[in-house]
């Protein structure tokens, strides 16, 4: 194949576009991975911010749970998608296949990042229009526009994770792996239950995790959490540093994996 066809940005972005929708359909076509993706926290954010809500948080229960649901629902699709589905295509020997194609394998990897973006965006989609129809959640555009930021901004760290976890687990282990990880970051981030509920080392635990800085920032994004930019600040460079970590994790697997 010509060398210059592959490198016109023309080909280069049509080949992404392909690529992402053949990501996104395989995953769709894969109950194990689309359902739980895309149920769980519509039906999680149903119980504990609708039907559970002034019971467990009063009044704002519902604005805080989407804040932290919205979170949860993207650390799934970024974190499985990587992460599992990484680890059983390495296995395979699928990698080595897209590593010998004529475009860039950072391609293939953007093409997986789009389609998690996708499935986050199906998901907050879904419980934007619960917590505005049955929640009673009402923001302003900008609101709501801070929220998604956070909430789609969440797949990035989450990725290169599930991408470094994907390259350092065989891939029979790496969804059970990959869900540890996952209701971990989960439940000990403060995203179902919130940490002043915790015993003091959970809380202390929990200021290292990504997803309660994450969740923080939802919170201030719905005008739940007050928070000057200092503090803004500081749970942005926690997610940063965690991103970072993550990604020096995956670099270090990739050229475990690959490189002789």
């Amino acid at each position: 194949m010509n060398t210059r066809r592959l490198t016109s940005p023309r080909l280069l972005l049509r080949a992404l576009l392909l690529e992402t929708g053949a990501e996104f359909l395989k995953s769709w076509r894969m109950p194990s991975f689309s359902l739980p993706s895309l149920i769980f926290p519509v039906a999680f954010y149903a119980v504990f911010g609708i039907v559970l809500g002034d019971r467990l948080g009063g009044e704002g229960a519902a604005a805080y749970y989407l804040a932290t649901f919205g979170v949860f629902a993207a650390i799934g699709p970024s974190l499985f998608g990587f992460g599992s589905g990484i680890a059983v295509e390495r296995d395979q020997g699928w990698l080595d296949l897209k590593r010998l194609a004529p475009v860039p394998v950072a391609l293939f990897l953007l093409a997986r990042l789009a389609m998690a973006l996708l499935f986050t965006l199906i998901i907050l989609a879904l419980l934007y229009a619960l917590a505005a129809g049955a929640g009673g959640v009402t923001l302003a555009p900008a609101g709501w526009l801070r929220l998604a930021a956070v909430h789609l901004l969440t797949t990035l760290p989450f990725a290169l994770f599930g991408l470094a976890l994907g390259l350092h687990v065989r891939g029979q282990a790496a969804a059970g792996v990959a869900n540890l990880f996952f209701m971990g970051f989960s439940l000990l981030g403060g995203l179902w239950i919130p940490i002043g509920v915790f015993p003091e080392i959970l809380r202390d635990f929990a200021l290292v995790l990504p997803s309660y800085h994450l969740g923080a920032l939802a919170l201030m994004a719905v005008g739940i959490a007050e928070g000057g930019v200092g503090n803004v600040l500081g749970h942005v460079a926690a997610v940063l540093a965690f991103t970072l970590l993550a990604a020096l994790l995956a670099a270090r697997g990739w050229r475990r994996a690959f490189v002789p």
